[in-house]
């Protein structure tokens, strides 16, 4: 076969090569971490976490973004502007799952907007519900050791981690993330992390003051130490500060496909190749 008829027989090949290659690199998919903060608060019940409105959100927000984050999307290269243009900007307003989360499976429409952003109105993460999930251990008096964790009740996805005489409290969720509106989310990359409190503040139980331990917490919130029915419908809350963690990661689906592809137009030219010269011994 001569270089002439070789050449024009992979042409085909470095036409798909390429064009695969270009929509690869049209595609974006959102990566790294998305750190976030809070000047406002979070009101927590057994029924739901409310993220009220933060005074330092820009933009407006009931969180925001914080240092530390990474995020890359289309047109940002990842980090924070400045000095990277395009990107989040520290402060930048968050309205997380339009305020609140509460223990019934949000809408489609609230589950695909879970965070969105005031100056990037293409970023957008969903939730994966129900979030958490939470400790199995629902007897919160064994956690009484740095470290040591429970639920307040069965099927709560909120974990309670004892920590010096206070409580760190943990909310773990996931979902999509696209940088074309909600639109992109099904083919957006998946993410995992979740929001965190600090509980320091002495609460009242049995009408005494006492350190919020993850055993106190369960029972100022059902004084039994056993959640009854009517514990749900107290009205009883905690209030604390709140940040978030998440972590987007993208798999490089096109690549499977342009091997996949490329398979094809080369058993192609090969059977062009064949039918043309015959098969030699």
């Amino acid at each position: 076969m001569s270089f002439r008829k070789l050449r024009l027989g992979l042409a085909p090949v470095v036409v798909l090569t390429g064009g695969l290659v270009l929509v690869s690199n049209a595609s974006a998919s959102v990566i790294n971490t998305l750190v976030t903060g809070s000047s406002g608060n979070v009101t927590v019940s057994l029924n739901s976490v409310i993220f009220n409105s933060d005074s330092a959100a820009v933009g407006g927000g009931n969180s925001d973004v914080a240092s530390g984050t990474t995020l890359a999307f289309a047109g940002c290269a990842g980090g924070l502007n400045p000095p990277n243009a395009g990107c989040l900007t520290q402060q930048e307003g968050i309205t997380v799952n339009n305020a609140d989360l509460t223990l019934t499976a949000p809408s489609a429409a609230n589950a695909n907007t879970f965070l969105t952003f005031a100056a990037h109105p293409n970023l957008v993460f969903s939730i994966a519900w129900p979030p958490g999930p939470g400790s199995p251990n629902t007897n919160c008096a064994s956690a009484n050791a740095n470290g040591l964790s429970c639920s307040v009740f069965a099927g709560s996805p909120i974990i309670l981690t004892y920590a010096n005489g206070d409580t760190f409290v943990g909310l773990g969720v996931s979902g999509k993330a696209s940088d074309t509106g909600v639109a992109g989310l099904a083919g957006g990359s998946s993410y995992t992390g979740g929001f965190s409190e600090f509980f320091t503040n002495q609460i009242l139980v049995g009408g005494v003051l006492v350190n919020p331990t993850p055993q106190n917490i369960q029972l100022f919130f059902c004084p039994t130490g056993v959640c009854q029915p009517s514990d749900f419908s107290s009205g009883r809350t905690i209030s604390s500060s709140q940040s978030g963690n998440f972590t987007a990661t993208s798999i490089p689906e096109p690549s499977a496909v342009f091997l996949g592809s490329l398979g094809i137009v080369m058993l192609l030219v090969g059977a062009r190749f064949r039918k043309s010269h015959g098969t030699r011994a």
